[in-house]
């Protein structure tokens, strides 16, 4: 007789009481970015192609039905054996998990989301496997991988992620922090059945239970292991368990995640924004017709495509403007069909806003396309190296820039291999749209990825895991990232001030700062130091000035009595002048159409009669901030705040 329930081992004495922190690495996305970006991710990573299967799309599956219609408390029943004491248990501590089991008891009933892939290789490998080791280190092993690891990746160089924490998403959109994983292997047509809860280590019935429990039967010596379709006695219930939860794909190889109690009441998952996240995330595979994404919600059923990303996206409410609005996104996705017939140009070193730039002639001679409108491809070529090889690995990355005068500030996009990473923002008020391309296979993209913290969501040069593996990676990163830039700043009139002294008009210079020198166009540069070095302007002392990643914010300075109304004013530094004079509205505006984002606490804002100007009347001190974000970081800043004497001279007036 089949025991399929709920386990989670008894603790030894000597173990530490450690509760799992994965989602802590996750938490500054939400739950339905996260979701969608790390499943279809899983799913791409495992795509048959890659194994010498067909050369097909990936399709993957979100359904919403379960959250519309749950599954019956009589059919939830089995599927739920062996957990209610172990959620009992952490509920003592926990208000959502006692809401979560007075739910259970008053209502039995289960809401759930499915997430499935067809044109995978599912989780292969030996389902009894527990271990690796450096002879034998557990390649192809993807059951093991994907339930027996926690930090721990067996993926390659040419998968998308690499930290073995992003199938964390699933237990992490479920309030009982548990998933049920039924998959279909491509070689051997077995179906396999296996789910895990993540809790904090619990006391049930005196005893110390770990963390980690499984919906699975268990071998003599305690291992938990999966229903098989080969055992006859396992057949029925997985029959029923795919009946139950409507997984359509199982009669193909692939895997189906079933997320009972989703998070849907405090995320909002619904069906537009899944769409939303695919298109913004994946529109790169789905164009290169990799990538079909079905979402259904009960009601119908929409299917992303090369063939419907267009209708599907401008049917979609997103934002009025900017990289997220359904114009961009039309304009996005006609530049990427254009880039499949358009030539590269080769360049021998990725663009940089120096005068040694060795492609700078070849790049200025193509202002006039550029000012057309001209689609324009490069194809950049740079070496990388690991610390454990020998020489130089030759490298590239291909660049698009369109010119696109409707925008008031450049959009960027990057993508490597199938993946947006959404982190990555480096044009200012550059009219212009780029798309940055690293494919899968290139070692710049295996260098890339080791610098992306576990959410894959931008770069990080500086980070130790890719200093530990690449030599030189900081520099050679860097001038990746800031390639769009760079590149449309050769086709500037003026040369544009390096990035690393962004903003260094602005803010107090920091300690262990090197000094400063002059460049030949008047900006400053740094000479001994990596580190940004900030200047504090004349201002009212009454206030504090505070760097943020692409802005600065202002604050009641401490001991300190702030004026209840004051101006605040900003402006881009040029070689010679006053900045404030020089202001032009095409640098950025603080208000009205195509402002900078602006956030506010404990103060009335109000728009200056010029649109570089801000007027606060300040309500409470101790809650005082302005925050402004969205400057070009190659462009130095002026920041002025005053107080407002007298609030009806006429320079100070508010607009009507």
């Amino acid at each position: 007789m089949t025991d399929l329930r709920w386990r989670f081992r008894r603790m030894q004495p000597a173990e530490p009481n450690q509760a799992p922190i994965v989602g802590e690495l996750f938490s500054n996305e939400p739950i339905n970015e996260r979701l969608i970006r790390e499943a279809v991710q899983n799913s791409l990573d495992a795509r048959l192609a890659r194994d010498g299967g067909a050369a097909g799309p990936v399709r993957v599956r979100f359904s919403l039905r379960g959250v519309r219609t749950p599954l019956s408390a009589l059919a939830a029943e089995p599927y739920l054996e062996g957990i209610e004491e172990h959620l009992d248990a952490v509920a003592d501590t926990d208000d959502a998990f006692r809401q979560l089991t007075g739910w259970i008891r008053g209502s039995g009933a289960m809401r759930y989301i499915v997430i499935e892939d067809a044109g995978t290789l599912g989780l292969e490998g030996d389902w009894e496997r527990y271990y690796d080791t450096s002879a034998d280190p557990a390649r192809n092993e993807h059951f093991y991988w994907f339930f027996r690891n926690v930090g721990r990746s067996g993926k390659g160089d040419e998968d998308a992620g690499s930290w073995g924490l992003g199938k964390w998403v699933f237990p992490d959109a479920s309030n009982a922090r548990a998933f049920i994983a039924v998959t279909r292997r491509s070689s051997d047509d077995e179906t396999l059945l296996m789910g895990q809860c993540i809790l904090d280590p619990h006391n049930v019935d005196e005893e110390r239970c770990a963390p980690y429990g499984y919906f699975a039967e268990e071998t003599a010596d305690g291992l938990p292991v999966p229903l098989r379709s080969s055992e006859p006695s396992h057949r029925d219930l997985i029959e029923q368990c795919i009946a139950d939860f409507d997984l359509r794909y199982r009669d193909q190889s692939g895997l189906s995640v079933i997320i009972p109690f989703p998070k849907v009441e405090s995320d909002g998952i619904s069906k537009e924004q899944v769409l939303a996240a695919v298109v913004h995330n994946y529109f790169y595979p789905i164009l290169q017709e990799r990538l079909i994404v079905a979402v259904d919600d009960g009601h119908d059923e929409q299917e992303v495509s090369a063939d419907t990303i267009d209708e599907i996206t401008a049917s979609l409410p997103l934002d009025a403007s900017g990289e997220r609005s359904s114009e961009s996104y039309r304009r996005l996705f006609a530049m990427c069909r254009e880039a499949e017939a358009t030539d590269l140009i080769n360049l021998d070193s990725p663009p940089s806003n120096k005068q040694e730039t060795l492609d700078r002639a070849k790049i200025s001679g193509l202002n006039s396309r550029f000012e057309r409108g001209d689609l324009l491809a490069f194809r950049v070529r740079m070496k990388v190296q690991r610390k454990d090889a020998e020489r130089r690995q030759a490298t590239s990355f291909r660049l698009y820039v369109q010119k696109d005068g409707a925008l008031s500030r450049g959009h960027d996009y990057y993508v490597r291999g199938p993946l947006t990473i959404p982190g990555e923002n480096h044009l200012g008020s550059q009219s212009a749209r780029t798309l940055l391309i690293v494919d899968e296979n290139e070692p710049l993209a295996w260098m890339l990825r080791d610098s992306e913290p576990p959410a894959h969501n931008l770069w990080r040069p500086q980070d130790e895991r890719v200093a530990r593996r690449w030599v030189g990676p900081h520099g050679r990163i860097k001038s990746v990232r800031e390639s769009p830039a760079n590149l449309l700043s050769i086709w500037e009139s003026a040369p544009i001030g390096l990035d690393k002294d962004a903003l260094a008009d602005i803010f107090p210079a920091g300690a262990g700062a090197g000094p400063r020198r002059k460049t030949a166009t008047g900006s400053t540069a740094r000479t001994t130091t990596e580190k940004p070095i900030f200047e504090f302007p004349p201002t009212h002392r009454a206030f504090d000035l505070h760097q943020s990643r692409d802005g600065f914010s202002v604050r009641a300075a401490k001991d300190e009595d702030a004026p209840q109304r004051v101006r605040l004013r900003a402006a881009y530094d040029v070689p010679r002048g006053n900045a404030f004079s020089t202001y032009n509205v095409n640098d950025f505006r603080l208000h009205g159409d195509g402002a900078l984002s602006v956030e506010a606490h404990g103060c009335d804002v109000s728009p200056g009669r010029n649109e570089n100007e801000l007027l606060l009347e300040v309500t409470d001190r101790e809650r005082f901030s302005v925050a402004v974000q969205g400057f070009d970081p190659h462009r130095d800043v002026i920041i002025d705040v005053q107080e407002l004497a007298d609030p009806n001279a006429p320079d100070l007036e508010l607009l009507e």
